[in-house]
């Protein structure tokens, strides 16, 4: 991916490959918006680290972890599976994430009761001050990597659609 500009990625999410002149495959728009996405994940990755010294993994565990519990006492655990599933990772990526956010000491896990084998996980409350110090910063950065994408050529549906400002059905095609 080196050398590859967001508007040469946008311009590809658009219109398909350049050097193809004919209308692009699924697979081709697949694949455009795919690149899109890891260079925005890129940048938010990049800017996050410098910024809060979290990653956006570490970041995205800690929000999905915390979902659901708008305050540090009585929050219900989560099964390892759960937070797995929900962050699209495999559970032995969890299982490393979670061991680094217990190291942290932001988050506690054991074994389940009824299931030996099963993990469930709980943020502590070190883990829900780290999470609501970091939360707008993160909201931040994700607005203004998306932002940036303004100055390219962009599909009018996927910007209203990640920037939030209309909604994307009212958009004129």
């Amino acid at each position: 991916m080196t050398g590859t500009s967001h508007g040469d990625v946008v311009r590809e999410v658009r219109t398909g490959p350049a050097d193809d002149g004919t209308r692009s495959s699924a697979t081709d728009r697949w694949d455009a918006l795919d690149r899109l996405h890891r260079l925005v994940q890129g940048t938010v990755e990049r800017r996050l680290r410098e910024e809060t010294g979290f990653g956006l993994s570490e970041v995205r565990a800690l929000r999905y972890a915390g979902s659901g519990c708008a305050a540090d006492a009585g929050a219900e655990p989560m099964r390892l599976g759960e937070v797995a599933d929900g962050l699209g990772l495999s559970q032995s990526a969890t299982s490393r994430l979670m061991a680094r956010l217990r190291r942290q000491g932001l988050v506690i896990s054991s074994a389940l009761d009824h299931d030996r084998r099963g993990v469930q996980m709980l943020l502590t409350p070190e883990g829900h001050a780290a999470l609501r110090r970091i939360a707008p910063r993160y909201e931040q950065v994700v607005r203004d990597a998306v932002r940036d994408l303004g100055s390219q050529d962009v599909d009018p549906l996927l910007w209203h659609f990640l920037t939030g400002e209309n909604d994307a059905r009212t958009v004129s095609r």
